[in-house]
């Protein structure tokens, strides 16, 4: 029952929104499925996402 805020994190440019949602939700359920908090996984998301919304498409290369 508890309720907490985990604010986006800035980015330069936005490229493109392609796969923000799932990745923020890939990386949000790897880091509670490997022990961590739900702030700790909505962070790791927000990394994530905010990554891949700066390169095109839903990949970000390696």
């Amino acid at each position: 029952g508890e309720r907490c805020a985990v604010p986006a994190l800035k980015v330069e440019k936005v490229v493109d929104t392609t796969a923000a949602g799932d990745s923020f939700s890939a990386a949000y359920l790897a880091c509670r499925l490997k022990g961590g908090s739900p702030q700790e996984a909505a962070l790791a998301g927000h990394r994530l996402a905010s990554r891949v919304i700066q390169v095109p498409g839903a990949l970000i290369p390696r």
